[in-house]
Order: structure tokens, then C-alpha cells, then sequence
């Protein structure tokens, strides 16, 4: 389990009720008046703090050459920031080349009659920093060291998707890629690290969303639907079973559209509404949530009546003009003192940036538990792998055994052993020539003893 010190200077406690202690303090639109994005759909902060930006729409000067017109095109982008706010070398973000020599224009493509720009939809960083970008239908991965891109993938109807855009994707601490609609009804689809298709996860999704979340382990979703006026909470009880379709409810009253965890503290970060969707109405409940403010969570205590919030960011009214913007992105940097947000419908200035006195600190207390001695189950080899690798256990009495391989979803895809074993070491070799690249995990079970270890095949 992972325990959380927050230290503050110069802060006594207080209650902290709806209104929420706020910790931070406005420093400035981000990066300057000048040069701040507006109608501001995805934040995104990678490992070297650089901040990543992407609006909606093109904005002014945002243009590719299109050979089929000769002409120039207006196309959505991603601007990127150094942490003084100065451009970055590889921004902006246009055509990303990838490695088999292809490039792809990430906010725009030939129709096969015109030019049409892609809408940018928001953007999410992986376990290794690496920025998921989508931009309508379209999902990227791209390296967040050169700009480059990793993979793509599109959502399309045939993987249930109703073909009107997707809302902000969110992954899962081992890369997993969650990704819906922004309509009701869609389903809620897991794709692997490298955006292969892995399955459906939910399989009705409920009001219109314009983002969600998904915890570390990836066995719980936390999706908003902002016409919901609440919170729902999808739960597995681990990765080798699937969700349960029907969510628990939290948070009522709130409008949600935008999530992010903190990095530290790892509190679970949500807007509460905007003008367009004001908060606070949610059938039979009083509550005084704030329009254009994200308040933080400890997710454990979320639909109990321990649900309160422990911080909150409001944005600075007098910072950014027209007030009519929508709360839709927002992301820490690494040590998580400074918050960059985000609205749409923002007509300038759409990124404020926030600072706070609070020092962070994480304390680890892992609680193992204790495995019988002569019950080992080796990490494969080798890994990553293709097609083939090598498993070796160990079991210290003879009795029945299994040795399955799972997805990310829970579902088996293989089954290695199912039978009684005598005592001692053994291996099996794992063929995994029919699955798709991904993260898998792979679990010994023995004498009431369990098991289980991750491998990624890559092809």
C-alpha cells in the first residue's frame, strides 16, 4: 500500500469541506499573452517538464501544404513549451515521420476530395512519458524526446465506436491505452502499449464525455459522462476478471470534463463545470461545487462518507478574459508544484499556470505478503519477446498445477500447464505467434499458492 505525506508551510489544518483549502496560486497565462493556445482540449507534461498544448480547432497560421491542391491547409497542432515557456525544438507538432519512413499529418488528412482538419481531442502521457495524442478518431503515440511517432491507430465503427470522436484517452500505469466516444452509448475499448486493439472493457458508456480516467493497476475506470452530473466508477477485482458494467456513483453534483492523478501525491484531479454545464444538480443532493475549478481526491474514500476534497485550483477570472470557457485539460509537472490548465471555448488565453508552497513527499510501505519458501516464478526470458520465450517455476511439493497467460482486459489467452507436477523445477516455452503485440501477464497457481508475473511481446 502506498502512503502519502502531504507537508505544507506555514498551513495549519483546517475542515476541508466542498469549498476545498486552496493550496495554489495563480502565476500567469502560459506561456505568455502573446503566445497562449486557446479552445484548449488536451495538457499534457512530460518527464522533462516540457508542456504539451492542443486545441481544438486550427488556430491562426497553423497550415500544411496539401500536394493534391497546391495550396496551403488549415490543420490542428500540438504546441510544445520548455518550462520557461519558450518553444521547444520540436515544436510545433505537425507531420510526425515514423520509423518505416511514412509520415502522417496528425491534425489533418486528404479526404480523397479536400483537406479536412482533424480536431484535436486531448492528449495523455504513457508509463514512459510518451505523449497519446487524439485527434478525432485518430490516436497517436509519439516519442517525447524527438516528436516522433511511435504508433497510430483509428478508432473506427468497427471497433464500436460511433464515428463522431473520440474524448481525452487515459492510460494505465503499464501503458494501456483506454479510449471512448464523446457521444452516449459508446463502448469503452483497451488498446495495448503500442495501440494494438485488445477488447472491449465497458460495453455501453452513459452520457456525453469529454474525458475520463484510469487508475495505476488499470482495474478501475473513472468516467464522468458531464450530463450525469456525477461521477461513475467502473471496478475489476483484479486483471484477470472484467469489469463490472453496472458503476458505483460519486461525486454528485459535479459536471466533469476533465480528470488527471497527481504524481505524486496521486490524488484523483476532476473539474466540477462551467456556464455551459453548471454543477450542483444532481436529483435530491445539495452540494456547492465551484464552476471553472478542479478539486482533488482521494480516490479510496470517493462515493463514502469520507468523499472530500482535499485541494482545489480555481481558474483566475480576471486572468484570461471571457468567462465562458469549459474546464477542459489539466496536468502537473513531474514533482507536482506547478498545474497547467486548460479551457475551451476560451477565445484567448486558454492556459493558465499555477503554483503552490506545498512540499510533496511519498512514503513507501509495501506490505508484501509472504511466499512459501520453493515457490518461485521466474520473470520470462527473453523479454521483451517474439514470438517465443521461456518460462521457469518452481514448486516445493507435488500437486495440481495451472500456468495461464492473460491480456490486459483478464482474459485467458493461453493456458501453458494444467496438470499435477511432482516437486522441483521446471520450464515451458510460450508460443505466442497468434496474439498481437502487447503486455501480458502470465500466473502460477500451486498448493493454494499464486503467482504472477508480466512479459511484453513485441513483433
Amino acid at each position: 500500500m502506498k502512503r502519502v505525506t502531504i507537508l505544507f508551510f506555514a498551513l495549519l489544518f483546517v475542515p476541508i469541506l466542498a469549498s476545498a483549502q486552496q493550496n495554489w496560486e495563480f502565476d500567469s497565462v502560459f506561456p505568455d499573452s502573446a503566445n497562449s493556445d486557446r479552445d484548449v482540449h488536451g495538457i499534457a507534461v512530460d518527464p522533462d517538464g516540457k508542456i504539451w498544448i492542443q486545441s481544438y480547432y486550427p488556430l491562426g497560421g497553423d497550415s500544411v501544404y496539401v500536394e493534391q491542391t497546391g495550396d496551403s491547409a488549415r490543420v490542428t497542432v500540438i504546441n510544445v513549451f520548455n518550462p520557461d515557456g519558450t518553444k521547444a525544438d520540436i515544436s510545433p507538432i505537425k507531420i510526425i515521420p515514423f520509423a518505416d519512413g511514412t509520415e502522417d499529418t496528425v491534425g489533418g488528412f486528404w479526404n480523397g476530395e479536400a483537406f479536412e482538419y482533424r480536431s484535436g481531442r486531448g492528449l495523455a502521457t504513457n508509463h514512459q512519458g510518451d505523449i497519446v495524442a487524439a485527434f478525432y478518431n485518430t490516436l497517436y503515440l509519439i516519442d517525447y524526446e524527438t516528436g516522433e511517432g511511435l504508433a497510430k491507430v483509428e478508432s473506427t465503427v468497427d471497433d464500436g465506436l460511433d464515428g463522431r470522436g473520440a474524448a481525452k484517452p487515459a492510460v494505465d500505469g503499464q501503458g494501456n491505452v483506454f479510449v471512448s466516444g464523446v457521444f452516449p452509448g459508446d463502448p469503452i475499448i483497451q488498446y495495448n502499449p503500442d495501440l494494438t486493439y485488445n477488447g472491449v472493457v465497458i460495453d455501453e458508456s452513459v452520457g456525453f464525455s469529454r474525458g475520463f480516467e484510469v487508475s495505476e493497476d488499470g482495474n478501475t475506470i473513472w468516467w464522468a459522462g458531464y450530463d450525469n452530473n456525477a461521477l461513475f466508477i467502473y471496478q475489476r477485482p483484479s486483471a484477470f476478471e472484467g469489469f463490472d458494467q453496472v458503476p458505483d456513483t460519486a461525486l454528485k453534483g459535479m459536471r466533469i470534463e476533465s480528470f488527471d492523478i497527481h504524481p505524486v501525491t496521486k490524488y484523483l484531479w476532476v473539474s466540477a463545470g462551467s456556464p455551459n454545464d453548471p454543477p450542483n444538480q444532481y436529483p435530491g443532493t445539495a452540494s456547492s461545487w465551484r464552476m471553472h475549478t478542479w478539486y482533488a481526491f482521494d480516490y479510496a474514500n470517493l462515493g463514502t462518507e469520507d468523499e472530500v476534497a482535499l485541494d482545489s485550483l480555481s481558474w483566475n477570472l480576471e486572468g484570461s478574459g471571457p468567462q465562458d470557457g469549459r474546464p477542459r485539460a489539466i496536468d502537473f509537472s513531474p514533482d507536482g508544484t506547478i498545474a497547467y490548465v486548460g479551457q475551451f471555448n476560451q477565445p484567448e488565453f486558454g492556459v493558465q499556470k499555477f503554483t503552490t508552497d506545498q512540499v510533496f513527499t511519498s512514503n513507501e510501505n509495501e506490505g508484501v505478503a509472504e511466499i512459501p519458501k520453493g515457490y518461485e516464478l521466474d520473470q520470462n526470458y527473453p523479454n521483451p519477446f517474439n514470438p517465443t520465450t521461456n518460462i521457469n517455476y518452481s514448486i516445493n511439493e507435488a500437486g495440481p498445477v495451472t500456468l495461464k497467460v492473460y491480456d490486459m482486459t483478464g482474459r485467458e489467452v493461453a493456458t501453458l500447464v494444467n496438470e499435477r507436477m511432482s516437486a522441483g523445477s521446471h520450464q515451458v516455452t510460450f508460443d505466442a505467434s497468434n496474439l498481437s503485440s502487447g503486455v501480458y501477464l502470465y500466473s502460477l497457481q500451486a498448493n493454494g499458492v499464486r503467482l504472477t508475473n508480466k512479459m511484453t511481446l513485441i513483433k
